[in-house]
């Protein structure tokens, strides 16, 4: 189902997700829901080592993202806010965890994307609430790393061209996945920054299109090629044996 007043701003790294968020939900008197960057304990580890943080940054993420999910279906629901405009919804999780597993290197494992996506069925699919209108911004990957250096972050100041636009594909394939489950998608070429007032002139215009939703669908699990390895049994001590007769050298 949808929740009437929610507004995703989808988008890859760097394409100016948390600015839009503020200012389209300042021009339409909403709530701001945004990353909390400063608050996860794993983003700094995971720049610098992906292999070992991808799979737990990614269920802190998806924990986060499910708790304010939660909280502002539920004060929509009853009256208490308007609307609320957010940062990367929690269905765009998904997009991070599938990236890492395709990823060359197996940033994560099909062992455990197949755990993470359990645990996401399990946490999101009983709530499925989407939301109203999902804006993604669009622009090339060359374009996003520029304002990722403007910006200054320097957690993230070693992310790679090639992960962003492994990212920009990914996006891609999921803004597909939302449409044919009756998202409406708001696509806005974001290669230069438009003023506030067109975006929201485009809000009002998609929010008033027909969605016919019908169900989201499951990603697909991997077959593990690879199995936890056993743990080691303790190698068994010798009892020390004497020669006959009794200690060498008596």
């Amino acid at each position: 189902m949808f929740a009437e007043g929610y507004i995703g701003i989808a988008g890859t790294i760097g394409v100016g997700k948390s600015t839009m968020t503020m200012r389209l939900a300042e021009a339409l008197n909403f709530e701001p829901i945004l990353e909390e960057v400063d608050g996860n304990p794993y983003l700094e580890l995971f720049y610098k080592d992906m292999k070992s943080y991808g799979t737990m940054m990614q269920v802190w993420l998806l924990n986060h993202r499910f708790r304010q999910h939660r909280e502002f279906v539920t004060r929509i629901s009853l009256g208490k806010i308007r609307g609320v405009v957010q940062d990367r919804t929690i269905w765009e999780d998904t997009i991070f965890a599938r990236m890492l597993n395709e990823h060359p290197d197996k940033i994560i494992s099909d062992l455990d994307y197949n755990t993470y996506l359990d645990l996401f069925d399990n946490m999101v699919l009983r709530e499925l609430v989407f939301p109203q209108l999902l804006i993604y911004l669009d622009c090339r990957p060359e374009t996003a790393i520029e304002r990722i250096k403007a910006r200054g972050r320097g957690m993230e100041s070693g992310v790679p061209l090639e992960y962003l636009r492994m990212l920009k594909r990914n996006y891609e394939q999921f803004i597909g996945e939302m449409e044919q489950a009756g998202v409406r998608i708001l696509r806005i070429d974001w290669e230069t920054y438009k003023p506030v007032s067109e975006v929201v002139r485009l809000v009002h215009e998609y929010s008033l299109k027909p969605s016919s939703f019908t169900k989201w669908v499951r990603p697909l699990r991997r077959i593990p090629n690879e199995r936890p390895a056993p743990p080691e049994a303790p190698a068994k001590t010798q009892p020390k044996t004497e020669p006959v007769g009794g200690k060498a050298g008596v």
